[in-house]
């Protein structure tokens, strides 16, 4: 192990800082806090959108929804909402728009009823 003979700061702040003497690491401004947002918000503007605009680019609409859905990882607190939307999807690729637009109505109904946000573990109650 190579050494090279600077004293050890009494209070390290990094592991992986490399302290030279008589140089004090700079203190960078923590970044802002992100306010968590409901599960579904993008799902249920897709639904809003699709309802809206059956005729035109709904289709496209849902796919987006569901895919930042599955990517915020919300898909398992919103199973029931995620499922009418497929199924919304799967009656647009038919052509049956009654049964698309029932799909969204049960969804765009479930999403109003979506949890709450999870509270988040603290200290030694993490799973």
């Amino acid at each position: 192990m190579l050494t090279t003979g600077a004293p050890l700061p009494a209070t390290p702040t990094s592991p992986n800082l490399a302290v030279q003497p008589g140089i004090t690491p700079v203190r960078r401004a923590p970044l802002p806090r992100v306010a968590p947002t409901p599960p579904g918000r993008r799902l249920r503007a897709a639904v809003r959108a699709a309802l809206s605009d059956l005729d035109g680019d709904a289709r496209t609409a849902l796919v987006v929804g569901l895919a930042w859905t599955a990517a915020a990882g919300e898909t398992c607190m919103l199973v029931p909402q995620v499922t009418a939307v497929r199924r919304a999807v799967d009656a647009l690729d038919r052509g049956d728009l009654v049964a698309a637009k029932a799909a969204l109505t049960a969804a765009d109904d479930g999403l109003h009823d979506a949890p709450a946000l999870l509270p988040v573990p603290r200290g030694g109650d993490a799973c």
